[in-house]
């Protein structure tokens, strides 16, 4: 018959496993976080920013804010007008709650597409190319998908 653990024992084999399960789930949250973008210039790009009743377009010949966020941020700057955003730890990245005024909620939200796409990382993590086309969207749910 195998020896009993004492009840010490087993509460601190319980406390190992536990500190080794909780290291290895925010290891493994940290291996799949995005990887950051390499800053780059890019050349011919265009976004286009659309509100209910109203829109902004902005094209820069180069720019070195080489993300669909950086170039929103961009944009935002040069023409005047204002977008507020959060930043999330886990998932790594930025999600955009108003652009000029008009503030997620009520079933409306910031959606963003490159060339017609709509990503599935943050708009910070998302590499613009030469020639690509950013839209800004204030949908619904339905109307993005």
């Amino acid at each position: 018959m195998a020896p009993r653990i004492s009840e010490k024992h087993q509460a601190i084999l319980f406390a190992a496993v536990l500190i080794a399960a909780i290291a290895g789930l925010y290891a493994t949250t940290l291996l799949l976080q995005p990887v950051p973008v390499q800053a780059s210039a890019v050349h011919f790009v265009r976004l286009d920013v659309e509100g209910v009743g109203w829109s902004i377009q902005y094209a820069p010949v180069t720019t070195n804010n080489n993300t669909a966020f950086g170039l929103l941020l961009e944009a935002s700057a040069k023409l005047a007008f204002p977008v507020a955003y959060v930043w999330y730890q886990i998932p790594q990245g930025v999600f955009v709650t108003a652009i000029n005024g008009s503030v997620n909620g009520e079933g409306r939200y910031w959606l963003y597409q490159v060339n017609g796409v709509y990503p599935n990382i943050a708009a910070d993590h998302r590499a613009l190319h030469d020639d690509d086309v950013v839209r800004w969207s204030f949908s619904t749910a339905q109307e993005g998908m």
